[in-house]
């Protein structure tokens, strides 16, 4: 089996970002098993406390944490949420895999997905009320911290399905944390911005990841851009001169070759994948899924 900690040289392709709707397991493992090229694990934050956002990550962090009157909050012992969200990500790998019991390929590849450490770092809360972010120390020690749950949870995905992984770290923090607009304990407490060069020293320690952030971040080498969005076009062309792999959501995929030709550069030089959106209903996101498998298809054979 490949080092996890490597960047997965496989084709362009598609998939999900992570979040599915619902909270049938089963249900929701049989849609991103069959509609999406790379699998990956499914989440389900409608369950509430330990299946949310940060509550997933938090529990397989080496941390004491519980849930606060804002977010989650280190402690100086265990608690019941931490060990309760535990608990549901263990019971959530057994039952997959049964479920896909005998239906990956050795070869294929499964994706996990963490928050990364930037948005831990302004979420979580130390004992004394104040985000890690405000403590150098302390959001040092949150990314090692995630950087060993990290690697535990890939070696017991890896095991248990005997497949690869992919990494993917959820960042929807970092523009605010990069604008320096992450609010601190007080009205009062300013936090200042991180510069780029310290966001992905960090970042840097994860290995090969794809990194999924509201804004991308172009110093990465993997990251989800909206080429239809607002986007800094000399930075991006930047990014994919220097050989970035980035995800696309679904669109048509002349709307992505029209921007490569403003930008002058050729398509074929980058790897693209499609990433699918989450839909408001679980039919809708198998729809999504299909979507970004076709369009990957599309973007492949028209490169």
């Amino acid at each position: 089996m490949a080092d996890s900690t490597t960047r997965e040289p496989y084709p362009p392709t598609a998939f999900g970002l992570g979040p599915l709707p619902g909270t049938d397991l089963t249900a929701a493992a049989d849609v991103v098993l069959s509609e999406s090229p790379v699998p990956h694990i499914p989440q389900l934050p409608a369950r509430g406390a330990g299946s949310d956002l940060i509550g997933r990550t938090a529990a397989l962090l080496p941390l004491n944490l519980d849930i606060g009157p804002r977010s989650w909050r280190v402690t100086r012992r265990p608690q019941l949420a931490t060990m309760r969200a535990r608990d549901q990500f263990e019971r959530d790998l057994d039952a997959l895999e049964e479920l896909w019991a005998g239906k990956l390929a050795a070869d294929s590849v499964l994706k996990v997905q963490l928050v990364g450490p930037w948005t831990l770092a302004a979420q979580l809360e130390m004992g004394n009320g104040h985000r890690m972010l405000t403590d150098r120390g302390a959001t040092r020690d949150i990314a090692e911290a995630l950087e060993y749950a990290v690697g535990e949870h890939r070696r017991d995905v890896e095991k248990r399905f005997g497949v690869n992984t992919l990494l993917q770290l959820d960042e929807p923090s970092l523009p605010a944390v990069q604008r320096g607009d992450v609010k601190g304990a007080t009205d009062y407490e300013e936090i200042p911005s991180v510069p780029d060069e310290r966001v992905l020293e960090v970042l840097g320690q994860f290995g090969g990841h794809l990194l999924n952030s509201p804004e991308p971040l172009y110093g990465a080498d993997w990251f989800t851009v909206d080429p239809a969005g607002s986007i800094d076009l000399d930075a991006f062309a930047g990014a994919l001169d220097r050989g970035a792999r980035i995800a696309v959501p679904v669109m048509e995929p002349r709307e992505v070759f029209d921007l490569f030709d403003r930008l002058q550069i050729d398509p074929a030089e980058t790897t693209i994948d499609v990433c699918a959106q989450t839909g408001p209903t679980l039919m809708a996101t198998a729809r999504n899924y299909r979507a970004a498998a076709e369009m990957a298809d599309a973007l492949k054979s028209d490169s």
